[in-house]
Protein backbone atom coordinates (compact mmCIF):
# COMPACT_ATOMS: atom_id res chain seq x y z
CA UNK A 1 0.00 0.00 0.00
CA UNK A 2 2.84 2.39 0.94
CA UNK A 3 4.67 1.56 -2.29
CA UNK A 4 1.56 2.33 -4.36
CA UNK A 5 1.11 5.67 -2.58
CA UNK A 6 4.77 6.56 -3.10
CA UNK A 7 4.38 5.82 -6.81
CA UNK A 8 1.55 8.34 -7.04
CA UNK A 9 3.50 11.19 -5.38
CA UNK A 10 4.26 13.88 -7.95
CA UNK A 11 8.05 13.81 -7.74
CA UNK A 12 8.39 16.37 -10.52
CA UNK A 13 6.31 18.93 -8.60
CA UNK A 14 8.10 18.26 -5.33
CA UNK A 15 11.51 18.42 -7.02
CA UNK A 16 10.72 21.79 -8.61
CA UNK A 17 9.64 23.20 -5.23
CA UNK A 18 12.77 21.91 -3.49
CA UNK A 19 15.08 23.20 -6.23
CA UNK A 20 13.58 26.72 -6.16
CA UNK A 21 13.68 26.91 -2.35
CA UNK A 22 17.32 25.77 -2.29
CA UNK A 23 18.16 28.36 -4.95
CA UNK A 24 16.64 30.99 -2.68
CA UNK A 25 18.55 29.78 0.37
CA UNK A 26 21.81 29.67 -1.58
CA UNK A 27 21.21 33.19 -2.91
CA UNK A 28 20.71 34.42 0.66
CA UNK A 29 23.93 32.66 1.65
CA UNK A 30 25.92 34.36 -1.14
CA UNK A 31 24.60 37.73 0.01
CA UNK A 32 25.72 37.19 3.61
CA UNK A 33 28.77 34.94 3.37
CA UNK A 34 31.26 37.78 3.88
CA UNK A 35 29.36 39.45 6.73
CA UNK A 36 30.75 38.89 10.26
CA UNK A 37 27.38 38.18 11.89
CA UNK A 38 27.41 34.40 11.78
CA UNK A 39 24.23 32.55 10.85
CA UNK A 40 21.94 34.96 9.06
CA UNK A 41 18.83 34.91 6.91
CA UNK A 42 19.92 31.88 4.90
CA UNK A 43 20.02 29.75 8.05
CA UNK A 44 16.60 30.93 9.23
CA UNK A 45 15.21 30.28 5.75
CA UNK A 46 16.66 26.77 5.93
CA UNK A 47 14.74 26.22 9.18
CA UNK A 48 11.56 27.59 7.57
CA UNK A 49 12.14 25.16 4.70
CA UNK A 50 12.35 22.24 7.12
CA UNK A 51 9.06 23.32 8.71
CA UNK A 52 7.56 23.79 5.24
CA UNK A 53 8.55 20.27 4.19
CA UNK A 54 6.85 18.87 7.28
CA UNK A 55 3.70 20.91 6.67
CA UNK A 56 3.66 19.93 2.99
CA UNK A 57 3.91 16.25 3.93
CA UNK A 58 1.13 16.53 6.52
CA UNK A 59 -1.18 18.35 4.09
CA UNK A 60 -0.52 15.75 1.40
CA UNK A 61 -1.59 12.99 3.82
CA UNK A 62 -4.83 14.77 4.78
CA UNK A 63 -7.76 14.09 2.46
CA UNK A 64 -8.45 17.44 0.79
CA UNK A 65 -12.20 16.72 1.07
CA UNK A 66 -11.77 17.14 4.82
CA UNK A 67 -10.96 20.80 4.10
CA UNK A 68 -14.28 21.14 2.25
CA UNK A 69 -16.17 19.95 5.33
CA UNK A 70 -14.51 22.53 7.58
CA UNK A 71 -14.12 25.35 5.04
CA UNK A 72 -16.29 27.85 6.92
CA UNK A 73 -14.44 27.22 10.20
CA UNK A 74 -11.04 27.59 8.52
CA UNK A 75 -12.15 30.83 6.85
CA UNK A 76 -13.52 32.52 9.96
CA UNK A 77 -10.46 31.41 11.94
CA UNK A 78 -8.39 33.32 9.37
CA UNK A 79 -10.70 36.35 9.68
CA UNK A 80 -10.39 36.24 13.47
CA UNK A 81 -6.61 36.20 13.16
CA UNK A 82 -6.74 39.23 10.84
CA UNK A 83 -8.91 41.11 13.34
CA UNK A 84 -6.54 40.13 16.14
CA UNK A 85 -3.63 41.36 14.03
CA UNK A 86 -5.36 44.71 13.65
CA UNK A 87 -5.75 44.98 17.44
CA UNK A 88 -2.46 43.63 18.81
CA UNK A 89 -0.44 43.14 15.62
CA UNK A 90 3.31 43.51 15.41
CA UNK A 91 5.23 45.81 13.06
CA UNK A 92 8.80 44.50 12.50
CA UNK A 93 11.67 46.88 11.91
CA UNK A 94 11.80 48.09 8.32
CA UNK A 95 8.10 47.48 7.70
CA UNK A 96 5.14 49.85 7.75
CA UNK A 97 2.23 47.39 7.94
CA UNK A 98 0.80 45.80 11.09
CA UNK A 99 0.67 42.37 9.43
CA UNK A 100 2.25 40.03 11.99
CA UNK A 101 1.15 38.34 15.19
CA UNK A 102 3.93 37.74 17.70
CA UNK A 103 3.90 34.99 20.31
CA UNK A 104 7.14 35.08 22.27
CA UNK A 105 9.95 34.90 19.72
CA UNK A 106 7.62 33.36 17.12
CA UNK A 107 5.83 35.60 14.62
CA UNK A 108 3.76 34.95 11.53
CA UNK A 109 1.92 36.93 8.87
CA UNK A 110 -1.78 36.19 9.23
CA UNK A 111 -2.66 37.43 5.72
CA UNK A 112 -0.81 34.45 4.23
CA UNK A 113 -3.08 31.99 6.06
CA UNK A 114 -6.09 34.09 4.96
CA UNK A 115 -5.24 33.52 1.28
CA UNK A 116 -5.37 29.76 1.61
CA UNK A 117 -8.48 29.86 3.78
CA UNK A 118 -10.25 32.01 1.20
CA UNK A 119 -9.37 29.59 -1.61
CA UNK A 120 -10.84 26.69 0.39
CA UNK A 121 -14.13 28.47 1.14
CA UNK A 122 -14.50 29.72 -2.44
CA UNK A 123 -14.03 26.18 -3.70
CA UNK A 124 -16.73 24.86 -1.38
CA UNK A 125 -19.19 27.64 -2.27
CA UNK A 126 -18.73 27.28 -6.03
CA UNK A 127 -19.40 23.54 -5.73
CA UNK A 128 -22.63 24.19 -3.83
CA UNK A 129 -23.73 26.89 -6.33
CA UNK A 130 -22.79 24.98 -9.47
CA UNK A 131 -26.27 25.21 -11.02
CA UNK A 132 -26.76 28.93 -10.35
CA UNK A 133 -23.26 30.11 -11.17
CA UNK A 134 -24.43 31.81 -14.39
CA UNK A 135 -26.64 34.15 -12.36
CA UNK A 136 -24.86 37.39 -11.46
CA UNK A 137 -26.62 37.48 -8.07
CA UNK A 138 -24.85 34.22 -7.17
CA UNK A 139 -21.51 36.04 -7.46
CA UNK A 140 -22.31 38.33 -4.52
CA UNK A 141 -21.22 35.77 -1.91
CA UNK A 142 -17.87 34.92 -3.57
CA UNK A 143 -17.09 38.62 -3.81
CA UNK A 144 -18.05 39.12 -0.16
CA UNK A 145 -15.83 36.16 0.83
CA UNK A 146 -12.87 37.84 -0.89
CA UNK A 147 -13.71 41.43 0.05
CA UNK A 148 -13.75 40.84 3.83
CA UNK A 149 -10.10 39.70 4.18
CA UNK A 150 -9.04 42.25 1.54
CA UNK A 151 -10.46 45.13 3.61
CA UNK A 152 -8.87 43.83 6.81
CA UNK A 153 -5.50 43.61 5.03
CA UNK A 154 -5.83 47.02 3.34
CA UNK A 155 -6.22 48.75 6.73
CA UNK A 156 -2.98 47.15 8.02
CA UNK A 157 -2.04 48.74 5.47
CA UNK A 158 -0.83 46.13 2.96
CA UNK A 159 -2.33 46.98 -0.43
CA UNK A 160 -0.14 44.54 -2.39
CA UNK A 161 -1.20 41.48 -0.40
CA UNK A 162 -4.84 42.56 -0.55
CA UNK A 163 -4.73 42.79 -4.35
CA UNK A 164 -3.39 39.21 -4.56
CA UNK A 165 -6.89 37.95 -3.65
CA UNK A 166 -8.34 39.26 -6.93
CA UNK A 167 -6.70 36.79 -9.38
CA UNK A 168 -7.65 33.94 -7.03
CA UNK A 169 -11.30 34.95 -7.28
CA UNK A 170 -11.23 35.52 -11.06
CA UNK A 171 -9.52 32.19 -11.79
CA UNK A 172 -11.89 30.21 -9.57
CA UNK A 173 -14.99 31.93 -11.00
CA UNK A 174 -13.81 31.31 -14.56
CA UNK A 175 -13.05 27.61 -13.96
CA UNK A 176 -16.18 27.34 -11.83
CA UNK A 177 -18.31 28.19 -14.87
CA UNK A 178 -19.31 31.79 -14.16
CA UNK A 179 -20.49 33.89 -17.10
CA UNK A 180 -17.44 35.43 -18.77
CA UNK A 181 -19.40 38.64 -19.38
CA UNK A 182 -20.10 38.95 -15.65
CA UNK A 183 -16.43 38.36 -14.79
CA UNK A 184 -15.25 40.89 -17.38
CA UNK A 185 -17.81 43.45 -16.20
CA UNK A 186 -16.72 43.11 -12.57
CA UNK A 187 -13.06 43.45 -13.59
CA UNK A 188 -14.01 46.56 -15.49
CA UNK A 189 -15.81 47.88 -12.42
CA UNK A 190 -12.73 47.52 -10.22
CA UNK A 191 -10.33 48.70 -12.90
CA UNK A 192 -12.09 51.96 -13.72
CA UNK A 193 -12.99 52.69 -10.08
CA UNK A 194 -9.35 52.51 -8.98
CA UNK A 195 -7.29 53.34 -12.07
CA UNK A 196 -8.98 56.66 -12.87
CA UNK A 197 -8.42 58.23 -9.40
CA UNK A 198 -4.92 56.70 -9.29
CA UNK A 199 -4.09 58.35 -12.64
CA UNK A 200 -5.34 61.69 -11.32
CA UNK A 201 -3.29 61.33 -8.13
CA UNK A 202 -0.19 60.35 -10.14
CA UNK A 203 -0.55 63.35 -12.44
CA UNK A 204 -0.79 65.69 -9.45
CA UNK A 205 2.45 64.32 -8.01
CA UNK A 206 4.23 64.99 -11.30
CA UNK A 207 3.11 68.63 -11.04
CA UNK A 208 4.83 69.27 -7.71
CA UNK A 209 7.89 70.91 -9.27
CA UNK A 210 5.74 73.27 -11.35
CA UNK A 211 3.65 74.07 -8.26
CA UNK A 212 6.78 74.94 -6.25
CA UNK A 213 7.98 77.31 -8.98
CA UNK A 214 4.60 79.00 -9.29
CA UNK A 215 4.29 79.54 -5.52
CA UNK A 216 7.81 80.95 -5.49
CA UNK A 217 6.74 83.53 -8.09
CA UNK A 218 3.78 84.42 -5.86
CA UNK A 219 6.07 84.76 -2.84
CA UNK A 220 4.43 81.81 -1.06
CA UNK A 221 7.36 79.38 -0.95
CA UNK A 222 7.21 79.19 2.85
CA UNK A 223 3.98 77.15 2.63
CA UNK A 224 5.67 74.22 0.90
CA UNK A 225 8.85 74.66 2.92
CA UNK A 226 6.80 74.26 6.09
CA UNK A 227 5.15 71.12 4.71
CA UNK A 228 8.45 69.66 3.56
CA UNK A 229 10.01 70.28 6.97
CA UNK A 230 7.06 68.70 8.80
CA UNK A 231 6.48 65.66 6.57
CA UNK A 232 9.61 65.35 4.43
CA UNK A 233 7.59 65.72 1.22
CA UNK A 234 5.08 68.08 -0.38
CA UNK A 235 2.87 65.48 -2.05
CA UNK A 236 0.19 65.82 0.65
CA UNK A 237 -0.42 69.46 -0.28
CA UNK A 238 -3.04 68.30 -2.81
CA UNK A 239 -4.99 66.36 -0.17
CA UNK A 240 -4.85 69.32 2.24
CA UNK A 241 -5.96 71.82 -0.39
CA UNK A 242 -8.86 69.63 -1.55
CA UNK A 243 -10.06 68.91 1.98
CA UNK A 244 -9.37 65.17 1.77
CA UNK A 245 -6.95 65.35 4.67
CA UNK A 246 -7.40 67.32 7.88
CA UNK A 247 -4.57 69.59 9.06
CA UNK A 248 -3.80 68.35 12.57
CA UNK A 249 -0.11 69.14 13.06
CA UNK A 250 0.75 72.40 14.81
CA UNK A 251 3.82 72.71 12.58
CA UNK A 252 1.50 73.19 9.59
CA UNK A 253 -0.06 76.41 10.86
CA UNK A 254 0.75 78.12 7.55
CA UNK A 255 -1.71 75.77 5.82
CA UNK A 256 -4.49 76.65 8.24
CA UNK A 257 -4.40 80.25 7.08
CA UNK A 258 -7.25 80.52 4.54
CA UNK A 259 -5.45 83.25 2.58
CA UNK A 260 -2.47 80.95 2.09
CA UNK A 261 -4.68 78.02 1.14
CA UNK A 262 -6.57 80.09 -1.42
CA UNK A 263 -3.24 81.09 -2.96
CA UNK A 264 -2.27 77.41 -3.12
CA UNK A 265 -5.55 76.49 -4.81
CA UNK A 266 -5.16 79.25 -7.39
CA UNK A 267 -1.62 78.09 -8.10
CA UNK A 268 -2.86 74.52 -8.49
CA UNK A 269 -5.55 75.56 -10.97
CA UNK A 270 -3.00 77.45 -13.07
CA UNK A 271 -0.47 74.61 -12.99
CA UNK A 272 -3.14 72.08 -14.00
CA UNK A 273 -4.33 74.32 -16.82
CA UNK A 274 -0.83 74.79 -18.23
CA UNK A 275 0.72 71.36 -17.65
CA UNK A 276 -1.96 68.69 -18.12
CA UNK A 277 -3.48 67.06 -21.18
CA UNK A 278 -7.09 66.67 -22.33
CA UNK A 279 -7.46 63.23 -20.73
CA UNK A 280 -6.61 64.51 -17.26
CA UNK A 281 -8.92 67.50 -17.63
CA UNK A 282 -11.76 65.19 -18.70
CA UNK A 283 -11.28 62.56 -15.97
CA UNK A 284 -10.87 65.14 -13.19
CA UNK A 285 -13.99 67.12 -14.19
CA UNK A 286 -16.70 65.88 -11.82
CA UNK A 287 -19.65 67.39 -13.69
CA UNK A 288 -18.62 65.92 -17.05
CA UNK A 289 -17.88 62.48 -15.59
CA UNK A 290 -21.21 62.33 -13.74
CA UNK A 291 -23.03 63.39 -16.92
CA UNK A 292 -21.32 60.65 -18.95
CA UNK A 293 -22.19 58.09 -16.26
CA UNK A 294 -25.83 59.21 -16.22
CA UNK A 295 -26.12 58.89 -20.01
CA UNK A 296 -24.63 55.38 -19.93
CA UNK A 297 -26.94 54.28 -17.11
CA UNK A 298 -30.00 55.64 -18.92
CA UNK A 299 -29.00 53.79 -22.11
CA UNK A 300 -28.43 50.63 -20.08
CA UNK A 301 -31.86 50.98 -18.47
CA UNK A 302 -33.58 51.47 -21.85
CA UNK A 303 -31.88 48.37 -23.29
CA UNK A 304 -32.82 46.37 -20.19
CA UNK A 305 -36.48 47.37 -20.59
CA UNK A 306 -36.35 46.36 -24.26
CA UNK A 307 -34.88 43.03 -23.27
CA UNK A 308 -37.64 42.43 -20.72
CA UNK A 309 -40.37 43.43 -23.15
CA UNK A 310 -39.06 41.34 -26.05
CA UNK A 311 -37.89 38.38 -23.99
CA UNK A 312 -34.65 38.33 -26.00
CA UNK A 313 -31.29 37.69 -24.39
CA UNK A 314 -29.24 39.23 -27.21
CA UNK A 315 -29.25 42.73 -25.67
CA UNK A 316 -27.45 41.65 -22.48
CA UNK A 317 -24.07 42.05 -24.18
CA UNK A 318 -24.86 45.77 -24.41
CA UNK A 319 -26.82 46.78 -21.30
CA UNK A 320 -24.51 44.98 -18.84
CA UNK A 321 -21.25 46.68 -20.01
CA UNK A 322 -22.94 50.08 -20.34
CA UNK A 323 -24.39 49.82 -16.85
CA UNK A 324 -21.12 48.61 -15.35
CA UNK A 325 -19.11 51.41 -16.99
CA UNK A 326 -21.63 53.98 -15.77
CA UNK A 327 -21.47 52.69 -12.19
CA UNK A 328 -17.66 52.46 -12.42
CA UNK A 329 -17.39 56.11 -13.46
CA UNK A 330 -19.56 57.18 -10.52
CA UNK A 331 -17.43 55.10 -8.15
CA UNK A 332 -14.24 56.58 -9.59
CA UNK A 333 -15.60 60.09 -8.96
CA UNK A 334 -16.47 59.13 -5.37
CA UNK A 335 -13.04 57.61 -4.75
CA UNK A 336 -11.30 60.63 -6.26
CA UNK A 337 -13.34 63.03 -4.12
CA UNK A 338 -13.32 61.21 -0.80
CA UNK A 339 -10.31 58.88 -0.53
CA UNK A 340 -6.86 60.48 -0.15
CA UNK A 341 -4.28 58.12 -1.63
CA UNK A 342 -1.09 58.18 0.39
CA UNK A 343 1.90 59.52 -1.52
CA UNK A 344 3.88 56.31 -1.11
CA UNK A 345 0.92 54.27 -2.44
CA UNK A 346 0.75 56.37 -5.60
CA UNK A 347 4.52 56.17 -6.05
CA UNK A 348 4.61 52.38 -5.61
CA UNK A 349 1.81 51.76 -8.09
CA UNK A 350 2.87 54.26 -10.76
CA UNK A 351 6.65 54.62 -10.51
CA UNK A 352 7.26 51.81 -13.04
CA UNK A 353 5.73 54.03 -15.76
CA UNK A 354 8.47 56.62 -15.32
CA UNK A 355 10.97 55.72 -12.56
CA UNK A 356 12.97 58.91 -13.20
CA UNK A 357 9.97 60.91 -12.01
CA UNK A 358 10.54 59.44 -8.52
CA UNK A 359 14.31 59.28 -8.31
CA UNK A 360 14.18 58.56 -4.60
CA UNK A 361 12.37 55.67 -2.97
CA UNK A 362 10.49 53.39 -5.35
CA UNK A 363 11.90 54.95 -8.52
CA UNK A 364 15.44 54.41 -7.24
CA UNK A 365 14.58 50.83 -6.28
CA UNK A 366 13.23 50.00 -9.74
CA UNK A 367 16.20 51.53 -11.56
CA UNK A 368 18.62 49.73 -9.25
CA UNK A 369 16.86 46.41 -9.78
CA UNK A 370 16.87 46.68 -13.57
CA UNK A 371 20.55 47.66 -13.50
CA UNK A 372 21.39 44.63 -11.34
CA UNK A 373 19.51 42.24 -13.62
CA UNK A 374 21.15 43.70 -16.73
CA UNK A 375 24.62 43.63 -15.17
CA UNK A 376 24.47 39.82 -15.06
CA UNK A 377 24.53 39.74 -18.90
CA UNK A 378 24.58 36.19 -20.34
CA UNK A 379 26.34 34.08 -17.71
CA UNK A 380 26.37 36.35 -14.65
CA UNK A 381 29.13 37.62 -12.42
CA UNK A 382 29.41 34.30 -10.61
CA UNK A 383 28.27 33.23 -7.16
CA UNK A 384 29.66 35.30 -4.27
CA UNK A 385 30.56 38.07 -6.74
CA UNK A 386 27.35 40.10 -6.65
CA UNK A 387 28.16 43.80 -6.37
CA UNK A 388 24.69 45.36 -6.29
CA UNK A 389 22.59 42.87 -4.30
CA UNK A 390 24.84 41.74 -1.46
CA UNK A 391 26.32 43.25 1.67
CA UNK A 392 24.85 44.90 4.73
CA UNK A 393 23.34 47.76 2.70
CA UNK A 394 23.04 46.52 -0.91
CA UNK A 395 22.57 48.90 -3.83
CA UNK A 396 19.24 47.15 -4.51
CA UNK A 397 16.98 47.50 -1.43
CA UNK A 398 15.06 44.40 -0.29
CA UNK A 399 17.40 42.17 -2.31
CA UNK A 400 16.72 39.25 0.03
CA UNK A 401 12.92 39.50 -0.12
CA UNK A 402 10.94 41.21 -2.88
CA UNK A 403 13.97 41.66 -5.18
CA UNK A 404 15.77 38.36 -4.65
CA UNK A 405 15.32 37.49 -8.34
CA UNK A 406 17.56 40.47 -9.17
CA UNK A 407 20.29 38.97 -6.98
CA UNK A 408 20.01 35.58 -8.69
CA UNK A 409 20.03 37.19 -12.15
CA UNK A 410 23.07 39.32 -11.29
CA UNK A 411 25.05 36.24 -10.25
CA UNK A 412 23.86 33.74 -12.87
CA UNK A 413 22.98 35.98 -15.82
CA UNK A 414 20.39 35.38 -18.51
CA UNK A 415 20.94 31.61 -18.65
CA UNK A 416 20.61 31.20 -14.89
CA UNK A 417 17.49 33.37 -14.81
CA UNK A 418 15.84 31.34 -17.58
CA UNK A 419 16.71 28.08 -15.79
CA UNK A 420 15.17 29.35 -12.57
CA UNK A 421 12.07 30.53 -14.46
CA UNK A 422 11.65 27.00 -15.84
CA UNK A 423 11.44 25.49 -12.36
CA UNK A 424 9.30 28.36 -11.07
CA UNK A 425 6.71 28.15 -13.85
CA UNK A 426 6.67 24.36 -13.74
CA UNK A 427 5.06 24.50 -10.29
CA UNK A 428 1.80 26.29 -11.23
CA UNK A 429 1.66 24.52 -14.62
CA UNK A 430 1.85 21.11 -12.95
CA UNK A 431 -0.73 22.26 -10.41
CA UNK A 432 -3.05 23.30 -13.25
CA UNK A 433 -2.70 19.88 -14.84
CA UNK A 434 -3.62 18.24 -11.53
CA UNK A 435 -6.61 20.57 -11.31
CA UNK A 436 -7.89 19.34 -14.68
CA UNK A 437 -7.28 15.69 -13.68
CA UNK A 438 -9.04 15.94 -10.30
CA UNK A 439 -11.75 13.38 -9.64
CA UNK A 440 -14.23 15.96 -8.30
CA UNK A 441 -15.22 19.58 -8.74
CA UNK A 442 -13.99 20.75 -5.34
CA UNK A 443 -10.52 19.31 -5.91
CA UNK A 444 -10.36 20.96 -9.33
CA UNK A 445 -11.40 24.39 -8.03
CA UNK A 446 -9.15 24.13 -4.97
CA UNK A 447 -6.09 23.32 -7.08
CA UNK A 448 -6.99 26.10 -9.54
CA UNK A 449 -7.23 28.67 -6.75
CA UNK A 450 -3.86 27.62 -5.35
CA UNK A 451 -2.30 27.77 -8.82
CA UNK A 452 -3.69 31.29 -9.35
CA UNK A 453 -2.27 32.40 -6.00
CA UNK A 454 1.21 31.00 -6.68
CA UNK A 455 1.38 32.13 -10.31
CA UNK A 456 0.23 35.66 -9.49
CA UNK A 457 3.03 36.05 -6.92
CA UNK A 458 5.61 34.82 -9.42
CA UNK A 459 4.33 36.87 -12.35
CA UNK A 460 3.97 40.12 -10.42
CA UNK A 461 7.25 39.78 -8.50
CA UNK A 462 9.37 39.13 -11.58
CA UNK A 463 7.50 41.85 -13.48
CA UNK A 464 8.38 44.30 -10.70
CA UNK A 465 12.04 43.27 -10.68
CA UNK A 466 12.45 43.89 -14.41
CA UNK A 467 10.50 47.15 -14.18
CA UNK A 468 7.34 46.43 -16.17
CA UNK A 469 4.80 46.21 -13.32
CA UNK A 470 3.99 48.39 -10.28
CA UNK A 471 5.72 47.72 -6.97
CA UNK A 472 3.26 45.88 -4.74
CA UNK A 473 5.53 44.27 -2.15
CA UNK A 474 4.69 40.68 -3.11
CA UNK A 475 7.38 38.04 -2.45
CA UNK A 476 8.62 35.55 -5.02
CA UNK A 477 6.99 32.28 -3.98
CA UNK A 478 9.38 29.60 -2.64
CA UNK A 479 12.40 31.87 -3.05
CA UNK A 480 12.03 35.18 -1.18
CA UNK A 481 13.15 35.32 2.43
CA UNK A 482 10.28 34.96 4.90
CA UNK A 483 8.80 32.05 6.82
CA UNK A 484 5.08 32.81 6.62
CA UNK A 485 4.83 32.88 2.83
CA UNK A 486 7.20 29.94 2.36
CA UNK A 487 5.35 27.67 4.79
CA UNK A 488 1.96 28.72 3.36
CA UNK A 489 3.12 28.08 -0.21
CA UNK A 490 4.47 24.64 0.70
CA UNK A 491 1.24 23.82 2.56
CA UNK A 492 -0.63 24.78 -0.63
CA UNK A 493 1.58 22.42 -2.67
CA UNK A 494 0.83 19.72 -0.11
CA UNK A 495 -2.90 20.17 -0.81
CA UNK A 496 -2.25 19.86 -4.56
CA UNK A 497 -0.35 16.62 -3.92
CA UNK A 498 -3.28 15.38 -1.83
CA UNK A 499 -5.60 16.03 -4.79
CA UNK A 500 -3.22 14.15 -7.08
CA UNK A 501 -2.91 11.18 -4.70
CA UNK A 502 -6.67 10.74 -4.46
CA UNK A 503 -7.72 11.24 -8.06
CA UNK A 504 -8.13 7.49 -8.53
CA UNK A 505 -9.79 6.87 -5.15
CA UNK A 506 -13.38 5.72 -4.97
Amino acid sequence: MLERRLEKIDYFLVSCVVIVVLCGIFTLYTQESHLPNGLGKWYRQLLYFAVGLLVMYVMSRINYQFLESYAIIIYFTAIALLVLTRIIGYVPDGHSARSWLKIGSFRFQTSEFAKLATVILLGQHLVLQEKGIKNIVTLIIPFAVVLLPMLLIIIQPDFGTAISFVPILIAMLFLGGADILHIASLLLLGGISLCVPMYIAYTKLTLNSALEKHLAVLGKSEILLTLKKAEGKIGNIWAYAEGKKAITKKSLAALKDETNMQAVRRAMDKVILENTNFLYKLLSNTEVMVSIAAILLVLSGILLLLKLSQGSDSLRKFYIPLGVIGISILLSVAVNKKIPFKVYQVERLTAFINPDQFKRGVGYQLNASKTAVGSGQLVGKGFFHAEMTSGRTPYVPESSTDFIFASWAEQTGFFGAVLLLFFLMAIPLRGLQISFESKDRFGSLLAAGIVAMIFFHMFINIGIVIGVLPVTGLPLSFMSYGGSHLVMSMAAVGIIISIKLRKHAN
